[in-house]
């Protein structure tokens, strides 16, 4: 009987102590879960939010933008070895947020795999690399956004890579503007911006810049011009570090008003602001005089390179026609001609007498010369001139740029006399003069500071030869 009632009571005794426990255990989740600074309740509401991402916690939060349309997104992940900080847009387009998506995606793959190869090739090293993500968004004309990403990847504490994304929409219709958009889908505007960009990073970045880097990556291809944002009616072009120049230079851009390209730009990018200077000049009205140099036989590294001083000196332009055999020894030449504003027109390989030749041998002068320049500045030849003045429709019909004659010839290449230039100029001197002369003679580059000093007194302006064609159309 005794063990029954001891039985029993220590079964009262265990049921009061195991009800006790839990009521404490719901009393202590009570005041867990209402308390708001709880680190658990932290925790369990980052995973709600959150996913695994290669074994590592990837916290995502959304915040509001300064444009109502838009909301940020605010990624991190505190892995030990591969933290990342990303913040990206998301809009109410879905191809636009596809598209940031994907980018998203690449780029931390990247960074994974940077790190990766780090650690592959220092087995002995603790590697923590870090990657940071960073956002602009800009409002253009009440109809564009532009996104402008900036990637700073670091590897063991070591800069390892910085570089830019953008993307250009309409806000309205979520339409991805590409470039060929912007420029108004004409490739001659490209090539009127290409030219400007490569002259400008030229000019800022000096000894630092990596020519040949900086050539191909200038030159008139619209996949060149992916990397570009609108931004206060400007029109910046980014470069990411150690692309076009040493790494010491950082990231360089290119910033252009939008004004300034109002004359290249689509309708609907192009600003009320007016500016009193384009990229593409207004031609002046009037009854202005002016004249084209012309230049046959080059280039010479000791003739053509004092003719380019000289030139510089008066400011004035003028045709280059270019035997292409010369060029590939020249090029550093061709591109300082090119840069300096002149034109360049092909004038054959070798110089022969094209009415002599077959049509095939004609199209062969034409291409290796076309090749051998475009290889040099990145831009083909824009006029023709044939060797001794020598053509017939057969010829001309083979030519798919204006053929250019003269009105004026110096004899320099008969004189061979500095003093015999002016003379030759003075006595036959007309409005719109296309004057004939030759870089390979010494005697020529002798004489023409004179020729431009009597041509700035008379009030003429020298010109490019397609510039006075256009005059005549």
């Amino acid at each position: 009987m005794n063990n029954d009632r001891q039985k029993k009571h220590r079964s009262w005794v265990d049921y009061v102590l195991v009800s006790s426990i839990f009521t404490l255990t719901v009393l202590i989740g009570i005041f867990i879960f209402t308390n708001g600074d709880s680190k658990f309740q932290s925790s369990i509401s980052a995973k709600t939010k959150g996913e695994i991402v290669n074994d590592t916690q990837k916290l995502l939060s959304e915040t509001k933008s300064e444009f109502e349309d838009i909301q940020i997104v605010t990624e991190t992940s505190e892995d030990p070895t591969m933290p990342y900080t990303l913040y990206y847009p998301k809009t109410k387009f879905e191809q636009v947020n596809k598209e940031i998506s994907q980018y998203i995606t690449k780029s931390k793959e990247n960074y994974f795999n940077a790190v990766r190869l780090y650690k592959n090739a220092h087995p002995d090293k603790d590697v923590v690399g870090k990657y940071q993500l960073f956002l602009d968004i800009h409002e253009h004309n009440n109809s564009y956004y532009s996104i402008v990403f900036k990637n700073k990847l670091t590897v063991d504490q070591a800069n390892y890579d910085i570089s830019y994304q953008t993307y250009i929409f309409n806000n309205h219709s979520g339409e991805l503007v590409s470039t060929y958009q912007l420029f108004n889908q004409k490739t001659e505007n490209l090539e009127v911006f290409s030219k400007y960009v490569k002259n400008q990073l030229t000019k800022n970045l000096g000894k630092n810049v990596y020519t040949d880097k900086l050539d191909s990556s200038t030159a008139p291809y619209w996949k060149n011009y992916k990397r570009l944002a609108i931004i206060n009616d400007r029109l910046v072009v980014y470069y990411n570090s150690g692309e076009i120049a040493d790494p010491s230079a950082g990231t360089p851009t290119v910033i252009v008003p939008m004004s300034y390209l109002n004359p290249i730009l689509a309708d609907s990018f192009r600003t009320s602001a007016i500016s009193k200077e384009t990229i593409i000049p207004v031609k002046p009205t009037g009854t202005g005089k002016r004249v084209a140099l012309t230049f046959d036989d080059g280039p010479h590294e000791k003739v053509t390179r004092q003719i380019l001083k000289t030139l510089n000196k008066y400011d004035a332009k003028a045709t280059f026609f270019m035997v292409g055999r010369r060029v590939p020894n020249n090029t550093k030449l061709v591109k300082d001609i090119y840069n300096s504003g002149h034109e360049i027109g092909n004038h054959t390989w070798n110089h022969p007498k094209l009415t002599s030749l077959t049509s095939k041998q004609v199209m062969s002068q034409l291409d290796s010369t076309d090749d051998a320049i475009y290889k040099a500045i990145g831009q083909y030849p824009t006029v023709f001139r044939p060797p001794y003045g020598a053509k017939n429709k057969r010829v001309t019909d083979l030519i798919d740029v204006p053929v250019v004659m003269w009105t004026i010839d110096t004899l320099d290449w008969k004189h061979r006399n500095a003093n015999k230039l002016l003379p030759m100029v003075k006595n036959n001197l007309h409005n719109n003069a296309i004057i004939l002369m030759h870089d390979i003679h010494q005697s020529t580059a002798d004489g023409l500071d004179s020729v431009l000093a009597y041509l700035q007194k008379e009030g003429y302006e020298c010109v490019t030869v397609s510039e006075i064609l256009a005059s005549q159309k």
